[in-house]
């Protein structure tokens, strides 16, 4: 949760413009085709707090990022029962606390780079880094939402340019094992019962092509949907189970 994040109550006034956290994004991706069309109609809806079947509960207010084919990225957040709009130059989301919150955090890790440090000498002693990587000494690396931003933004912003879409799907899901998080890393204890926080899907979406590119923590094998193969104007929600089986292939024959 944000630090002022809150839905909008729901009055008569208001109740006919009210959607679901679930549902604002569906009439997002099913009403506009840019960033500026999306932007002139936030007006017109507000996003109320609805008990959701799977929760029990209305869930906590989220963070919303929005890209369109150009490139063009925004941030949505419900912050004093409004919706407030941001300019997403990085590219880049994670959960709590506020998205401005998280830009002014990044100026803490200004120092960080992707090249090697160079030696330094103190006094008489002349200090050599351990090894590669040394630009990022400092680089938060626990699973919380501030330091997943700094990694995201940093690997980002780094990357090299890719030569192809599919050279860039890939590089994308190589920056996403970043976050990766193994069953057991995080737990919580509440009432006598654990439980455990994992990556359950990990995602990315190819809006050129209308590709969306996944793999499961059961599955780590890259799969997609083309969604050129789909009526785009059916009525009817298709779905799938993503559980599934890794699959491991013997190559000992292939060595020579």
């Amino acid at each position: 949760m944000g630090l002022d994040t809150s839905y909008t109550t729901v009055t008569k006034e208001n109740q006919k413009k009210a959607l679901s956290p679930i549902d604002f994004p569906n009439w997002i991706l099913t009403q506009f085709a840019t960033i500026e069309e999306v932007k002139e109609a936030l007006s017109s809806v507000i996003i109320a707090p609805t008990i959701l079947k799977n929760w029990g509960a209305a869930p906590p207010p989220m963070h919303y990022i929005v890209y369109d084919s150009s490139g063009k990225s925004i941030v949505i957040e419900p912050l004093g029962e409004k919706l407030v709009v941001y300019e997403n130059k990085l590219g880049v989301i994670t959960n709590s606390p506020n998205f401005d919150w998280h830009l002014t955090n990044l100026a803490n890790y200004i120092n960080l780079s992707p090249f090697n440090v160079t030696s330094l000498q103190l006094e008489n002693l002349k200090l050599e880094s351990f090894g590669q990587g040394s630009g990022m000494l400092g680089l938060p690396g626990d699973f919380t939402p501030p330091s997943r931003f700094i990694q995201a933004a940093l690997f980002s912003a780094a990357s090299l340019p890719p030569k192809n879409s599919l050279e860039a799907v890939a590089q994308t899901f190589h920056i996403l094992n970043q976050f990766d998080i193994p069953l057991g890393a995080v737990r919580e204890k509440s009432q006598g019962k654990l439980s455990f926080d994992y990556t359950l899907l990990t995602s990315v979406k190819n809006q050129q092509t209308k590709e969306y590119f996944y793999k499961s923590y059961a599955n780590q094998a890259i799969q997609f949907v083309d969604l050129n193969k789909f009526d785009l104007n059916a009525k009817r929600i298709k779905k799938m189970h993503i559980e599934g089986k890794q699959e491991m292939h013997d190559v000992s024959s292939a060595l020579n």
